[in-house]
């Protein structure tokens, strides 16, 4: 039988989710709330408390087994992504190895989340598990061209050795060079156009479209 979850039980739930309350969430799966229920703006309680940092919170629901790893937001983020962007290492490998979550996904993917906050580590780990380098989001872009605005060039050579294409643009035809470039990233710019030099035995010819022949 499905129990009907009120309105004051979901905001009990957000603000326990938001303040590590674990006894007031035990309550109010005990009485028949969903461990997969959707705070007021739609954020499944797992990524709730991943954001918030509430951890013994966090434990809790991947400890259920009714929980949904994989479920997502609204802007179709889920608890892998926000973990992978907040840079928590034993959270990631928690929900890769012991809960199966999903490394790859349509759109936004967990390594694109990594990248953005220049998480080595994190997109180590997710490209040994099949992260795949050349992920394209909804605007196309690339682990890679999120990388840049990190700064961290480790990240970056990582990323290009394994496989990133430099050739790769997105949907306003900028590639990662052109993206160092926007975000005033000289010393990338430079580093990837000198790449670019010896994987294609030609200056970088800069500007939208222009692919090597």
């Amino acid at each position: 039988m499905v129990i009907a979850q009120t309105a004051d039980q979901i905001a009990d739930f957000t603000k326990a989710a938001k303040f590590d309350d674990v006894s007031e969430v035990q309550s109010l799966i005990k009485a028949g709330v969903s461990p997969n229920a959707l705070d007021p703006r739609g954020n499944p309680m797992l990524i709730v408390a991943i954001r918030d940092k509430s951890f013994k919170v966090t434990d809790l629901l991947l400890a259920n087994p009714a929980t949904n790893v994989n479920l997502a937001n609204k802007s179709g983020e889920n608890a892998l992504m926000m973990a992978a962007f907040d840079g928590q290492l034993a959270l990631v490998k928690t929900l890769v190895v012991e809960k199966k979550a999903s490394v790859n996904k349509l759109g936004w993917a967990p390594i694109h989340y990594a990248a953005t906050n220049g998480h080595l580590e994190i997109a180590q780990f997710l490209m040994a598990h099949g992260a795949q380098v050349n992920a394209l989001s909804p605007s196309e872009t690339t682990p890679l061209m999120m990388s840049i605005g990190s700064g961290n060039d480790q990240l970056i050579k990582y990323l290009l050795d394994n496989g990133a294409d430099l050739r790769m643009r997105n949907h306003e035809g900028y590639t990662a060079i052109d993206v160092a470039q926007l975000f005033g990233k000289d010393n990338i710019r430079d580093g990837l156009m000198s790449r670019w030099l010896k994987l294609y035995n030609q200056p970088y010819p800069g500007g939208p479209k222009n692919f090597p022949s």
